[in-house]
């Protein structure tokens, strides 16, 4: 009997030990949508699927994987690239492949329609939506540097134009969230 009690106390403590911190209430996200001036009246898309933690990543580090890009026309063009915080998010983040999903209500004050990524811009989308249609990407927010920083994934594309691909990073300053920095995706820019 002991030994069931603590079995069954100990595999909570490795779901909970193993899974990656969760922001609640999105906050910081929700301030750069505001800064984004995006129409919260305006029908809009966001995609289900989070993006995964891996995409944000790699635009943060200039590279796919740990280490960052020996290319010099790709060296780590921000400042805020601190190689003890960087292996300490990495470890943190990267192995996370649960996927998870956007609820209406995370964003309440937008009217928001979620689609699957994979319906995006096929014709039963475009007959749904226009071609001009924004269609919002995220990532679940990321802890950096002691938890100073909130890092997250944010793509707006539609059929008609360019994306843009970024990872915003943000800080808390006398309890408002402000943005420190966006990182263009290296492919793209």
């Amino acid at each position: 009997m002991k030994k069931l009690k603590f079995t069954l106390l100990l595999i909570p403590y490795f779901i909970l030990s193993c899974a990656s911190p969760k922001l609640i209430g999105y906050e910081p996200i929700k301030v750069f949508l505001e800064s984004k001036k995006l129409d919260k009246k305006k029908l809009q898309v966001l995609v289900k699927q989070k993006v995964s933690y891996k995409e944000a990543l790699r635009i943060f580090n200039y590279n796919e994987g740990f280490y960052p890009s020996e290319d010099p026309d790709l060296a780590i063009h921000h400042d805020l690239f601190n190689k003890k915080h960087w292996i300490k998010m990495y470890r943190r983040y990267a192995n996370d492949t649960l996927v998870s999903y956007w609820k209406k209500e995370n964003f309440a004050d937008y009217n928001f329609e979620l689609e699957k990524a994979k319906l995006i811009f096929k014709s039963a989308f475009l007959d749904k939506y226009s071609s001009s249609m924004n269609v919002i990407f995220l990532s679940e927010p990321m802890y950096y540097w002691n938890n100073k920083y909130i890092i997250f994934f944010y793509d707006n594309l539609n059929a008609d134009s360019s994306n843009e691909r970024q990872v915003v990073i943000m800080k808390k300053v006398k309890k408002k969230w402000i943005i420190v920095k966006v990182v263009g995706d290296y492919i793209i820019s």
